[in-house]
């Protein structure tokens, strides 16, 4: 076969992948509409490879299988999440409250499609070409179903509203002058000693070729970082303290080996989420610091002073992050915690065992969950519910009662 046939080949099967999914039951609609848009994509690819000949230039040829080739690559993923979308271990329940969420943030013609993916991290899709209004947010597969998790939706919401405001652009120039100063001024003597070819001189030009790779890491890692932080504060504002317990949940004490350059190290990272909390006026919970451990930070002498570098740039900028995620949610009439609310919805939960009998904000709700889940004695007197079933209980009837929510929510509209 020549490279023509197996790139029409490689398109059709797509095709045929896509017709298949779009016969699945998808419980709303956005994943249908992701499918129609990736099959006219690769539609036009068909076409575009059709019109090829064996008197096309080869370069052009091969630019257009290379091009079918790669949206392949790009879209499988896709492909894979939405099909998983359909999975029920998904709770769908609480599509429709993170959907309203995600129109307050994002605006009225956002899609999401809220799917599981086999890692242990939450994760979004960002700025994918053909699907930018699309948010994509995957849970990891064993707690897909557990609406506890919920807030961490908010620290994924916060990556597209990063990137679709494009807030890494701020902080560019700031973030660079500061990587730089703090290696002149403080880590010199580190810095020459692993490369004694450069002078001061030649590493404050930010233009010389040589010297900019030397520390340029340090520049991506702390733009990684800052994101990452401007999340998890965001997550913090929308969900407040069950945003803390969730985090803990999936997080602590933390993992075992080298840490992620991409990311603060876990203690720094949980001591500027207590900072965000303070200034919030979000309550931190006993010891919270003390549930996570220490990370190894990197053997290898250069990644480790560039990491460093990394770290105290995105440190000094900590307060700015939460100000900027708090005024982007308030700025957007984000919903907070009511807490009079929250005590009733857990008096619901805790003492009639019943779900919410009115509306209620998904804020409300998961805090209300999380603050039952954390009380002991939770139906210890309720001898119908053994203590093996008691978390299963408590998320069923958060499920029921965001389901409660929706059709309050539908009826509204009709109304």
């Amino acid at each position: 076969m020549s490279i023509l046939e197996d790139a029409l080949a490689r398109v059709a099967a797509v095709l045929h992948e896509i017709n298949h999914l779009k016969q699945s039951e998808f419980p709303y609609v956005h994943p249908r509409s992701t499918l129609n848009l990736l099959e006219e994509r690769f539609t036009r690819h068909q076409s575009v490879l059709e019109k090829a000949s064996a008197n096309t230039q080869i370069a052009v040829l091969h630019n257009a299988c290379r091009d079918s080739l790669r949206e392949i690559s790009v879209y499988l993923p896709i492909l894979g999440f939405v099909l998983r979308a359909t999975n029920v271990r998904n709770a769908f329940e609480v599509y429709g409250p993170l959907q309203r969420l995600a129109h307050i943030l994002l605006g009225a013609d956002t899609k999401l499609i809220v799917s599981s993916e086999w890692e242990f991290s939450p994760f979004v899709y960002r700025a994918i070409t053909g699907l930018r209004e699309f948010v994509l947010i995957g849970l990891p597969a064993p707690e897909s179903s557990n609406p506890l998790l919920l807030p961490l939706a908010g620290h994924e919401l916060g990556h597209f509203i990063w990137n679709h405001e494009s807030f890494s652009s701020k902080y560019e120039k700031q973030i660079e002058k500061g990587i730089l100063k703090e290696l002149i001024d403080n880590r010199w003597s580190e810095y020459s000693s692993l490369y004694p070819q450069h002078s001061k001189k030649d590493v404050e030009d930010v233009g010389h070729l040589f010297t900019s790779r030397t520390w340029r890491p340090a520049y991506t890692w702390a733009l990684f970082q800052i994101e990452e932080m401007f999340c998890d504060f965001f997550g913090l504002r929308l969900f407040a303290e069950s945003f803390l317990y969730a985090f803990a949940y999936l997080l602590s004490p933390g993992r075992s080996g080298e840490r992620s350059l991409r990311y603060p190290d876990i203690k720094h990272r949980v001591s500027y989420l207590v900072q965000a909390a303070q200034e919030m006026e979000i309550d931190v919970p006993e010891d919270y610091e003390l549930s996570f451990g220490e990370e190894s930070e990197p053997a290898e002498p250069t990644t480790a002073l560039l990491v460093s570098l990394a770290d105290v740039v995105s440190t000094s900028l900590a307060k700015e992050l939460i100000e900027l995620a708090r005024d982007f949610a308030n700025k957007k009439d984000a919903p907070k915690k009511d807490p009079d609310k929250v005590e009733e919805i857990s008096k619901s939960f805790g003492k009639l065992v019943v779900p919410i009998r009115k509306s209620a904000s998904l804020v409300d709700i998961v805090n209300s969950g999380w603050k039952c889940n954390m009380d002991e004695h939770l139906w210890e007197n309720v001898p119908q519910i053994k203590s093996g079933n008691r978390y299963r209980v408590l998320r069923d009837i958060m499920l029921k009662s965001m389901e409660i929510t929706e059709i309050y929510e539908r009826l509204g509209k009709i109304s």
